[in-house]
Protein backbone atom coordinates (compact mmCIF):
# COMPACT_ATOMS: atom_id res chain seq x y z
CA UNK A 1 0.00 0.00 0.00
CA UNK A 2 1.53 3.83 -0.82
CA UNK A 3 1.91 6.17 2.04
CA UNK A 4 -0.46 9.02 2.06
CA UNK A 5 0.88 12.61 2.43
CA UNK A 6 -2.38 14.90 2.79
CA UNK A 7 -2.80 18.91 2.24
CA UNK A 8 -5.96 20.94 3.69
CA UNK A 9 -7.44 23.99 2.15
CA UNK A 10 -9.01 26.36 4.89
CA UNK A 11 -10.10 29.65 4.17
CA UNK A 12 -12.34 32.55 5.07
CA UNK A 13 -16.23 32.81 3.93
CA UNK A 14 -14.87 35.52 1.49
CA UNK A 15 -17.33 37.03 -1.17
CA UNK A 16 -15.92 36.07 -4.25
CA UNK A 17 -16.73 34.56 -7.62
CA UNK A 18 -17.03 31.10 -8.97
CA UNK A 19 -14.38 31.79 -11.47
CA UNK A 20 -11.99 33.47 -8.95
CA UNK A 21 -12.46 30.06 -6.53
CA UNK A 22 -11.41 28.21 -9.53
CA UNK A 23 -8.68 29.92 -10.50
CA UNK A 24 -7.32 29.69 -6.80
CA UNK A 25 -8.25 26.13 -6.58
CA UNK A 26 -5.99 26.00 -9.75
CA UNK A 27 -3.21 27.69 -7.62
CA UNK A 28 -3.26 25.71 -4.39
CA UNK A 29 -3.51 22.53 -6.55
CA UNK A 30 -0.21 23.11 -7.98
CA UNK A 31 1.67 24.02 -5.40
CA UNK A 32 0.27 21.58 -2.93
CA UNK A 33 0.61 18.62 -5.69
CA UNK A 34 4.82 19.74 -5.50
CA UNK A 35 5.04 19.91 -2.01
CA UNK A 36 3.41 16.68 -1.61
CA UNK A 37 5.51 15.23 -4.24
CA UNK A 38 8.62 16.45 -2.01
CA UNK A 39 7.54 14.89 1.04
CA UNK A 40 7.30 11.44 -0.45
CA UNK A 41 10.39 11.58 -2.15
CA UNK A 42 12.20 12.52 0.82
CA UNK A 43 10.38 9.59 2.59
CA UNK A 44 10.55 6.88 -0.12
CA UNK A 45 8.78 3.96 -1.02
CA UNK A 46 5.86 4.82 -2.75
CA UNK A 47 3.61 7.30 -1.88
CA UNK A 48 0.07 9.04 -2.83
CA UNK A 49 -0.74 12.54 -2.38
CA UNK A 50 -4.39 13.69 -1.44
CA UNK A 51 -5.47 17.72 -1.31
CA UNK A 52 -8.85 18.42 0.71
CA UNK A 53 -11.40 20.97 0.03
CA UNK A 54 -14.27 22.19 2.70
CA UNK A 55 -17.61 22.14 2.14
CA UNK A 56 -19.42 25.24 0.45
CA UNK A 57 -16.31 25.93 -1.11
CA UNK A 58 -18.03 26.93 -4.93
CA UNK A 59 -20.75 29.39 -3.20
CA UNK A 60 -19.52 30.64 0.39
CA UNK A 61 -20.92 34.14 0.80
CA UNK A 62 -22.77 34.23 -2.93
CA UNK A 63 -26.21 31.64 -2.56
CA UNK A 64 -27.21 28.56 -4.06
CA UNK A 65 -25.86 27.58 -7.81
CA UNK A 66 -27.76 26.53 -10.62
CA UNK A 67 -27.64 23.12 -11.97
CA UNK A 68 -25.81 24.65 -15.24
CA UNK A 69 -22.87 26.76 -12.83
CA UNK A 70 -22.30 23.48 -11.07
CA UNK A 71 -21.51 21.39 -14.82
CA UNK A 72 -19.41 24.30 -15.10
CA UNK A 73 -17.54 23.86 -12.48
CA UNK A 74 -17.19 20.12 -12.63
CA UNK A 75 -15.54 20.86 -16.62
CA UNK A 76 -13.03 22.95 -14.95
CA UNK A 77 -11.97 20.94 -12.31
CA UNK A 78 -11.71 18.04 -14.70
CA UNK A 79 -9.00 20.47 -16.51
CA UNK A 80 -7.17 21.35 -12.86
CA UNK A 81 -7.03 17.25 -12.45
CA UNK A 82 -5.91 16.99 -15.99
CA UNK A 83 -2.98 19.54 -14.96
CA UNK A 84 -2.10 17.41 -11.48
CA UNK A 85 -2.68 13.81 -12.49
CA UNK A 86 -0.92 12.23 -9.80
CA UNK A 87 -2.59 13.83 -7.21
CA UNK A 88 -6.48 13.02 -5.52
CA UNK A 89 -8.63 15.71 -5.16
CA UNK A 90 -11.54 15.98 -2.27
CA UNK A 91 -12.92 18.87 -4.33
CA UNK A 92 -15.32 20.62 -1.40
CA UNK A 93 -19.14 20.70 -2.52
CA UNK A 94 -21.45 22.34 -4.63
CA UNK A 95 -25.12 23.42 -3.52
CA UNK A 96 -27.33 23.70 -6.34
CA UNK A 97 -30.59 24.14 -7.08
CA UNK A 98 -32.94 22.12 -9.68
CA UNK A 99 -36.41 23.06 -10.40
CA UNK A 100 -38.19 26.59 -11.84
CA UNK A 101 -41.14 27.05 -8.96
CA UNK A 102 -40.02 25.20 -6.03
CA UNK A 103 -36.26 24.00 -6.14
CA UNK A 104 -34.77 21.11 -4.89
CA UNK A 105 -31.32 21.52 -3.38
CA UNK A 106 -28.25 19.57 -3.51
CA UNK A 107 -25.48 19.23 -2.00
CA UNK A 108 -22.61 17.28 -4.22
CA UNK A 109 -18.55 16.32 -3.64
CA UNK A 110 -16.83 15.70 -6.17
CA UNK A 111 -13.47 13.59 -6.34
CA UNK A 112 -10.98 13.69 -9.07
CA UNK A 113 -7.79 11.94 -10.23
CA UNK A 114 -5.93 11.64 -13.34
CA UNK A 115 -8.10 13.91 -15.17
CA UNK A 116 -11.84 12.19 -14.35
CA UNK A 117 -14.02 12.66 -11.74
CA UNK A 118 -14.22 9.58 -10.08
CA UNK A 119 -17.02 9.70 -7.57
CA UNK A 120 -19.78 12.53 -6.94
CA UNK A 121 -21.11 12.13 -3.35
CA UNK A 122 -24.34 13.32 -2.48
CA UNK A 123 -24.67 14.78 1.36
CA UNK A 124 -27.75 12.54 3.00
CA UNK A 125 -29.01 15.01 5.25
CA UNK A 126 -29.62 18.97 5.56
CA UNK A 127 -28.28 21.15 7.73
CA UNK A 128 -30.14 23.91 7.31
CA UNK A 129 -27.66 25.96 5.69
CA UNK A 130 -29.76 25.86 2.51
CA UNK A 131 -33.54 24.74 3.55
CA UNK A 132 -35.07 28.47 2.89
CA UNK A 133 -34.22 27.67 -0.95
CA UNK A 134 -36.41 24.84 -1.11
CA UNK A 135 -36.89 21.34 -0.10
CA UNK A 136 -33.33 19.34 0.82
CA UNK A 137 -32.73 16.26 -1.38
CA UNK A 138 -30.08 13.69 -2.26
CA UNK A 139 -29.03 11.26 -5.35
CA UNK A 140 -27.86 7.63 -4.62
CA UNK A 141 -28.41 5.88 -7.75
CA UNK A 142 -24.66 5.21 -10.07
CA UNK A 143 -22.95 5.08 -6.81
CA UNK A 144 -23.99 8.51 -5.64
CA UNK A 145 -25.16 7.60 -2.07
CA UNK A 146 -21.67 5.49 -1.22
CA UNK A 147 -19.46 7.31 1.08
CA UNK A 148 -16.79 4.98 -0.11
CA UNK A 149 -13.62 4.92 -2.84
CA UNK A 150 -10.19 3.32 -3.46
CA UNK A 151 -7.90 5.69 -5.50
CA UNK A 152 -4.32 3.64 -6.50
CA UNK A 153 -4.46 1.22 -3.46
CA UNK A 154 -5.73 3.61 -0.83
CA UNK A 155 -9.26 3.13 0.43
CA UNK A 156 -11.25 6.78 1.34
CA UNK A 157 -14.34 7.31 3.72
CA UNK A 158 -16.30 10.58 3.10
CA UNK A 159 -18.61 12.53 5.11
CA UNK A 160 -20.03 15.39 4.62
CA UNK A 161 -20.61 18.08 7.43
CA UNK A 162 -24.06 16.46 9.48
CA UNK A 163 -23.29 13.11 7.61
CA UNK A 164 -20.81 12.52 10.44
CA UNK A 165 -22.34 13.30 13.01
CA UNK A 166 -24.85 11.08 11.78
CA UNK A 167 -22.46 8.12 11.30
CA UNK A 168 -23.03 7.64 7.74
CA UNK A 169 -20.23 6.37 6.87
CA UNK A 170 -20.10 3.96 9.45
CA UNK A 171 -23.83 2.89 8.94
CA UNK A 172 -23.09 2.45 4.91
CA UNK A 173 -19.73 0.29 5.87
CA UNK A 174 -21.98 -1.98 8.73
CA UNK A 175 -24.68 -2.89 6.59
CA UNK A 176 -22.63 -4.31 3.61
CA UNK A 177 -19.98 -5.96 5.59
CA UNK A 178 -17.21 -3.54 4.65
CA UNK A 179 -13.53 -3.13 5.82
CA UNK A 180 -12.54 -0.16 7.73
CA UNK A 181 -11.16 2.53 5.19
CA UNK A 182 -7.36 4.03 5.51
CA UNK A 183 -8.56 7.15 5.65
CA UNK A 184 -11.75 8.62 6.83
CA UNK A 185 -12.32 12.70 5.53
CA UNK A 186 -14.93 14.74 7.18
CA UNK A 187 -15.37 18.49 5.04
CA UNK A 188 -17.69 20.37 6.50
CA UNK A 189 -18.54 24.25 6.17
CA UNK A 190 -19.06 24.70 10.35
CA UNK A 191 -18.51 21.84 12.12
CA UNK A 192 -16.72 20.86 14.83
CA UNK A 193 -14.23 17.84 15.15
CA UNK A 194 -15.17 14.43 16.65
CA UNK A 195 -12.32 12.06 15.86
CA UNK A 196 -13.75 9.65 18.43
CA UNK A 197 -16.60 8.70 15.84
CA UNK A 198 -13.88 8.14 13.22
CA UNK A 199 -13.84 4.27 11.53
CA UNK A 200 -11.09 5.05 10.07
CA UNK A 201 -8.91 1.75 10.38
CA UNK A 202 -6.44 1.09 13.50
CA UNK A 203 -3.37 2.79 11.87
CA UNK A 204 -5.32 4.85 9.21
CA UNK A 205 -5.86 8.60 9.76
CA UNK A 206 -9.20 10.77 10.19
CA UNK A 207 -9.21 14.06 8.94
CA UNK A 208 -11.13 17.03 9.14
CA UNK A 209 -11.33 20.04 6.68
CA UNK A 210 -13.71 22.82 7.96
CA UNK A 211 -14.10 26.26 6.13
CA UNK A 212 -12.44 28.28 8.88
CA UNK A 213 -14.19 31.48 8.22
CA UNK A 214 -18.11 29.99 8.89
CA UNK A 215 -16.26 27.20 11.47
CA UNK A 216 -13.84 27.88 14.20
CA UNK A 217 -11.70 24.17 13.41
CA UNK A 218 -9.81 24.79 10.25
CA UNK A 219 -8.14 21.18 9.44
CA UNK A 220 -6.80 18.58 11.92
CA UNK A 221 -5.58 15.21 11.09
CA UNK A 222 -5.65 12.20 13.96
CA UNK A 223 -3.93 8.39 13.88
CA UNK A 224 -6.48 6.26 14.71
CA UNK A 225 -4.69 4.30 17.60
CA UNK A 226 -7.25 1.62 18.48
CA UNK A 227 -11.36 0.87 18.21
CA UNK A 228 -13.97 -0.49 19.62
CA UNK A 229 -17.30 0.35 17.76
CA UNK A 230 -17.55 4.16 17.34
CA UNK A 231 -15.05 4.68 20.45
CA UNK A 232 -11.45 5.64 18.77
CA UNK A 233 -8.20 5.69 20.08
CA UNK A 234 -6.66 8.99 18.58
CA UNK A 235 -3.06 10.83 18.58
CA UNK A 236 -3.12 13.91 16.83
CA UNK A 237 -0.30 14.67 13.69
CA UNK A 238 0.53 18.08 13.35
CA UNK A 239 0.89 19.77 10.36
CA UNK A 240 4.39 19.50 8.46
CA UNK A 241 4.22 22.75 6.86
CA UNK A 242 1.71 25.55 6.27
CA UNK A 243 1.56 28.05 3.37
CA UNK A 244 -0.48 30.90 2.92
CA UNK A 245 -1.98 31.45 -0.71
CA UNK A 246 -3.03 34.70 -0.48
CA UNK A 247 -6.96 33.13 0.34
CA UNK A 248 -6.93 30.83 3.19
CA UNK A 249 -4.23 28.72 4.28
CA UNK A 250 -2.87 25.51 3.47
CA UNK A 251 -1.36 22.88 5.86
CA UNK A 252 0.36 19.80 4.94
CA UNK A 253 0.03 16.57 7.01
CA UNK A 254 2.35 13.52 6.88
CA UNK A 255 0.01 11.18 6.80
CA UNK A 256 1.30 7.75 6.13
CA UNK A 257 -0.49 4.66 6.52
Amino acid sequence: MPNLYTACWTMNNSDFGTKNRINALERVALTADTSLKVMGRIAGGDFQRLLIVPEYFFESGSGLLSRDQKHDIYNQLIKISARVPDLILVAGSIAYGKGKNTKKTFNVCPILHKGEIVKKLYKANDDGVYETNGSFCTKTGGSKGVPVVTINGVTIGLDICMDYNNDRLAKYLKKHSLGDPDVHIQISGSNNSSRGRSVAKDGGVYVHCDQGGKGTNGATAWRITSRVGLNAGTTQIQPVETQNPGIGRVMFFNTAI
